[in-house]
């Protein structure tokens, strides 16, 4: 299973009253674990109108009425909903890192424990959606040398299982696999591509609802997990049930993956994080076995500082959670990317490590995307007091609350001392010459255009993130030379 997804408007529209919309969204949360914000109703009204026109129902009343009653109808109606409101568009070796950690690191460990079982490795791809990943993991084992393990693909989703089961797939999900491995592992099937028999014997699919109790999850015990961006998509208390369903079907000294956006910090105490290079990745923890504290990341009590100690820099848990924070930026998920960002530890300002500061300016312009312009104006404050290369940041972060207020001549001043703070700052020169452009000064407005254009193939990917507004250094530099033609004519 994977992230809620889209699909187009049914050409049937039944008339769903908001009482009866807020009443799907928490049975769908409750049975199959997925929430829905304020930004997905109209997403989760068009499921709800699609199940009500393919016949499933007749009043609204009554479908909702069938999903929270017994018996097979609802089980039945239940996969046909999380299929309509999940989507598996995937590919092959997806954040192959992980792989890498995997079958180089974890493995080596987990098959040197004295206490393993001694048989093959039994691995779960939870939330498989089409089968992309226990493939991969198959294909990763295989080439390290493993190629008896187990893999058990899990979905809630049975239209995706039985793609999976077909094991037949476009080029798109081919997309970054290297051709020897796709020789290796694939046989070319008209417009697609074919696993080998021996890499599909290796990896089962069976349908399961993380939400729900399942004891066919700890049947076997499982050496490694893979959960990836599911997780993100659970409410927080079926989050905890579900990792301690994780935690239940593992083996002793198992290990557990997640999605780079997701963490278990402030969700379960039953695990230890590890890191390997820039991965990160959860042990399960067991109080009768010592972790060697060059592997594991322990929470140890902090040595008393001081007066003229340095402040400590941050942990592993914390650089994990910033890490998350940056891909949830990334992916414009301010909301939650301020939630993890508060998992975080800071001091009472003023910021005083490049650490306090970075993250200081990244919960500023969150609060600004989030409409907390007292909150994120007082962050800039505090980092314009800081001084250094960061005041033009600072200025920013207030040029975007001033904007937000509407207050676009305070917005251009602050724009203007982002880029008297630091002359190379190239999105502060274009956001200059958008805004002179307003005041009728055409060829003020182009000088800044131009000089945006000049920079921005050196600005920095930092900057880019927090103040690009989502654009890619490519589309920005289309922007500043199309204005500077126009204000040229």
């Amino acid at each position: 299973m994977k992230r809620p997804g889209r699909r187009r408007p049914s050409s049937a529209v039944t008339t769903v009253d908001d009482e009866e919309l807020d009443r799907f969204a928490q049975i769908v949360e409750r049975q199959l674990g997925l929430t829905f914000g304020t930004a997905d109703r109209a997403r989760l009204a068009q499921a709800l109108h699609h199940r009500l026109d393919t016949g499933t129902g007749g009043r609204t009343s009554g479908y909702l009425d069938r999903l929270e009653g017994g018996g097979a109808t609802r089980a039945q109606e239940l996969a046909g909903l999380a299929g309509e409101l999940t989507v598996g568009e995937t590919y092959f070796l997806r954040q192959a890192e992980q792989f890498r950690v995997l079958t180089q690191q974890v493995l080596p460990e987990r098959l040197g424990q004295a206490t393993r079982p001694l048989s093959p490795l039994r691995v779960l791809s939870a939330g498989c959606a089409s089968g992309e990943e226990p493939y991969s993991l198959a294909i990763a084992l295989a080439e390290a040398g493993h190629p008896e393990s187990r893999i058990t693909g899990i979905d809630v989703n049975p239209l995706a299982l039985a793609k999976a089961r077909t094991g037949h797939y476009t080029p798109w999900s081919m997309r970054v696999v290297p051709p020897l491995v796709q020789r290796r592992w694939f046989v070319k099937e008209g417009n697609g591509f074919q696993i080998v028999p021996r890499l599909r014997e290796n990896v089962e699919f069976r349908q399961a609802n993380l939400a729900a109790d399942d004891p066919a999850l700890v049947r076997h015990g499982f050496d490694v997990i893979f959960c990836r961006n599911v997780l993100m998509y659970f409410a927080p208390d079926k989050m905890a049930e579900v990792v301690a369903r994780f935690a239940t079907a593992l083996l002793p000294g198992g290990y557990l993956f997640l999605g780079s956006a997701e963490t278990l910090r402030g969700v379960s105490g039953d695990f230890d994080l590890r890191e390997s290079g820039n991965t990160f990745y959860y042990q399960l923890a067991d109080r009768h076995r010592r972790i060697p504290e060059t592997r594991a990341h322990r929470s140890v009590p902090p040595r008393p500082r001081a007066p003229h100690d340095p402040p400590p820099g941050p942990g592993p848990a914390d650089r994990e959670s910033f890490g998350q924070v940056l891909d949830l930026v990334r992916a414009e998920r301010f909301g939650a990317a301020l939630g993890v960002l508060g998992l975080i530890d800071l001091p009472v300002p003023p910021p005083r490590t490049p650490w306090e500061t970075e993250v200081l300016l990244v919960r500023a312009v969150l609060l600004a995307h989030s409409g907390d312009l007292t909150g994120a104006g007082r962050d800039a404050q505090r980092l314009i007091g800081r001084g250094g290369p960061v005041v033009a940041d600072a200025h920013a972060v207030l040029a975007t609350c001033r904007e937000a207020d509407a207050d676009a001549r305070g917005s251009l001043l602050h724009w203007r001392a982002a880029t008297e703070a630091d002359p190379r700052f190239a999105i502060a020169h274009l956001h200059l010459g958008r805004l002179v452009r307003g005041t009728g000064d055409l060829a003020g407005s182009g000088r800044s255009y131009d000089r945006a254009a000049a920079l921005l193939p050196h600005e920095s990917e930092r900057r880019m993130l927090l103040f690009g507004g989502g654009f890619d250094r490519d589309a920005l530099l289309s922007v500043c030379r199309t204005m500077s033609r126009e204000g040229s004519a």
